[in-house]
């Protein structure tokens, strides 16, 4: 069995959704979502460029899940595709994209995640189980010995 595989989209929602019904009601969820961009340079700076802003759809259970889960400046991880948005009066030109979202879940921000723990202590996360042996790197105490010079 092929393991399943879909594209995704990670930003935050950048206008207030809208959650109208389509014409025969199945639930629906709009907004225009925001992406961050930035390129590491050469020399190790990073350099900001311009967000990227794309609309975001959901229908019938995922509009739902996306109605209750985010709402404007909400960071999100979304499962879906991307599809072409045609033109109303001529179905065959192609006017963009947007993104449809099939699963979502919700994204706390760097400025939500501060608020919410202001001074906790970097813990490690506690193992769940025993690793197996062959996991587990032997660990020398002895110097290792330098590496031949080709």
């Amino acid at each position: 069995m092929a393991v399943r595989t879909h594209q995704s989209l990670s930003g935050y929602v950048a206008t207030e959704p809208s959650t109208d019904p389509t014409r025969d009601g199945t639930p629906r969820f709009y907004a225009r979502a925001g992406q961050r961009q930035g390129r590491r340079e050469p020399d190790g700076t990073y350099t900001k460029l311009p967000t990227e802003y794309v609309p975001i759809v959901a229908y019938g259970d995922a509009a739902e899940e996306a109605a209750a889960l985010l709402s404007k400046g909400a960071g999100f991880v979304a499962e879906g595709r991307f599809r072409p948005v045609r033109d109303r009066t001529d179905p065959a030109t192609i006017i963009g994209q947007e993104f449809e979202m099939w699963k979502v879940g919700r994204r706390p921000t760097a400025t939500e995640q501060a608020a919410a723990v202001p001074d906790a202590p970097t813990e490690q996360p506690a193992r769940h189980r025993d690793l197996p042996t062959q996991f587990t790197a032997p660990r020398s105490t002895s110097p290792s010995a330098p590496a031949p010079a080709l």
